[in-house]
C-alpha cells in the first residue's frame, strides 16, 4: 500500500509534506469527505478533539470533521450531545442559492427549520451561580439562533446556563431531543390559536369549532397532539381536520386522532381541492394552522375560512405570497405568524411531555453516520413521524 501511494499518488515534496503532516487514515477521511461519503462510525471524544457531521448547505451531502472542543463560556455550560432532530439550519438554505428549493419534506412539514438537541451537562461555566442544572444532569437546549452552523457535534456550548431545561427521568433523551424546535413552534400556534376557539366555542350560534392543520408531517402532527390536550375539552364542539398531498401520513393522522383528513392531490384541478375541502368541513374553517405556508396552501386556507376565521401560518419555506387584503378585510379575517417559542414554554413543553399528558408522535431513531440516508428519506417525504439522530451513547463526566 506504500508503495502504491507513493508511486501513484502522493509524488514530489507535497505528497512528502502530506504524509508527514497526515496519517493516511487522515489522508483517507479528506478523500471520503471530498467524495461526501459519510465513514463508518463516531469516535469517543478525545479531551481536545471531537467529531462533527456537517454540511455546507441544504442540497449538499453529509460529511464528518474533526474539530476542536469547545472552551465553555464563562456564564454558560458545555454539553454532550446524546440525540438530535433532523431538521435543516435556515442557514443552510440560503447558502445553497435556492429560494425555493424542489424539496418535499419541506411541503408538508416533515423536514424544517430549527435546532435541537438533548444530552448531558459536561461542564459548567466559571462565572455560573446558583445553576437550575450541574454536570451529569440529562438536559435539553433551548435553540438561539447560534447554533444554526454547529452541525451534529459531539458536544456544543451554550451562552447562558438559563437555556438549559432538565429533562425528568420519565422523559426518553431521544424524545427531548425533538421538542426545542418543531414541538415548540407547534405549542406556540396552539396557544396563538387558543384564545380564538374559546372564544369561538362561546358562540351559542355556532355549534362546532372547525380547525384545519395543514401538513401531516412532524410538525403537524405535534400541533394535533397540543390541540387534543389544550382545545379539545368536548369533542363535540371542536373537530381537527389535517390536509396533506400523501395518503400515508394522513392515515398516521387519522390514527392520531383527528376528525377528519383531506387528501390535497396536486395533480387535481384547484377549485376541485377548494370544493373537497369545503364538503369535508361543513360551515368552514375557524382557525387553520398553515406550517407549509406555500402559495397554494395559503390560498387554499383563505379561501375556506369562514367570515371572522383565522390564518396561522409558520413560514416553513420561505415563501412570498399575495393576498387580497380588501376580501380580508370584508370577511374580517386574520392572518398571525407563529415565532418559535419561549425557554418558559420549552420548560413547559417538557413537563407535558415528561408526565404524558402530551404524546409524542410517532418517531424513528438513526445513527448519526445515516444523516445523509435520512436526510435524503425526509427531502422525499418518506419518513413518516419525526426522524432523531443518536449522535452518542451518554459518555461518563470527563471532570
Amino acid at each position: 500500500m506504500r508503495k502504491f501511494v507513493s508511486a501513484g499518488i502522493l509524488r514530489g515534496a507535497w505528497g512528502i509534506w502530506w504524509l508527514e503532516n497526515f496519517p493516511l487514515s487522515e489522508a483517507y477521511m479528506w478523500h471520503r469527505q471530498r467524495k461526501k461519503i459519510l465513514p463508518a462510525n463516531m469516535d469517543s471524544p478525545t479531551p481536545d478533539a471531537m467529531k462533527s457531521v456537517k454540511r455546507n448547505s441544504i442540497v449538499d451531502k453529509f460529511f464528518v470533521s474533526k474539530d476542536p472542543v469547545p472552551p465553555v463560556p464563562a456564564t454558560g455550560a458545555k454539553i454532550q450531545v446524546c440525540f438530535a432532530g433532523a431538521c435543516y439550519a435556515e442557514s443552510e438554505l440560503e447558502k445553497s442559492g435556492h429560494q425555493l428549493p424542489r424539496i418535499a419534506g419541506i411541503h408538508d412539514t416533515t423536514l424544517f427549520p430549527g435546532f435541537e438537541v438533548s444530552g448531558i451537562v459536561d461542564e459548567l461555566g466559571t462565572a455560573v451561580f446558583m445553576p437550575k442544572v450541574k454536570p451529569g444532569d440529562r438536559v435539553v437546549v433551548f435553540p438561539r439562533k447560534e447554533f444554526s452552523n454547529v452541525g451534529f457535534a459531539q458536544f456544543i456550548t451554550v451562552e447562558d446556563v438559563n437555556d438549559l431545561i432538565r429533562i425528568p427521568d420519565s422523559l426518553p433523551l431521544e424524545v427531548a431531543a425533538i421538542l426545542p424546535s418543531g414541538a415548540l413552534r407547534s405549542f406556540s400556534a396552539v396557544l396563538r390559536a387558543k384564545p380564538f376557539i374559546e372564544a369561538k366555542m362561546k358562540d351559542t350560534s355556532s355549534p362546532v369549532t372547525n380547525i384545519l392543520i395543514v401538513g401531516a408531517g412532524a410538525m403537524g402532527l405535534w400541533t394535533l397532539q397540543m390541540a387534543h390536550h389544550f382545545l379539545v375539552e368536548d369533542k363535540g364542539k371542536v373537530r381537527i381536520t389535517v390536509a396533506d398531498t400523501n395518503i400515508t401520513k394522513l392515515m398516521i393522522a387519522k390514527d392520531q386522532g383527528c376528525y377528519n383528513v383531506i387528501h390535497w392531490n396536486d395533480a387535481i384541478h384547484e377549485e376541485h381541492i377548494i370544493a373537497r375541502t369545503q364538503d369535508a368541513i361543513s360551515g368552514g374553517v375557524d382557525i387553520a394552522i398553515d406550517f407549509v405556508s406555500s402559495l397554494r396552501t395559503i390560498d387554499r386556507c383563505i379561501k375556506v375560512l369562514r367570515e371572522e376565521g383565522v390564518l396561522i401560518v409558520g413560514g416553513n419555506s420561505k415563501h412570498k405570497v399575495t393576498i387580497d387584503l380588501n376580501e380580508l378585510a370584508l370577511k374580517k379575517q386574520s392572518i398571525l405568524g407563529v415565532d418559535r417559542g419561549t425557554v418558559d414554554q420549552l420548560e413547559t413543553l417538557v413537563h407535558l411531555v415528561g408526565s404524558g399528558m402530551v404524546k409524542p408522535p410517532t418517531y424513528t431513531v438513526y445513527p448519526v453516520e445515516e444523516a445523509n440516508k435520512v436526510f435524503e428519506l425526509l427531502n422525499e417525504s418518506r419518513i413518516n413521524g419525526r426522524a432523531i439522530l443518536q449522535v452518542q451513547p451518554p459518555q461518563p463526566n470527563r471532570k
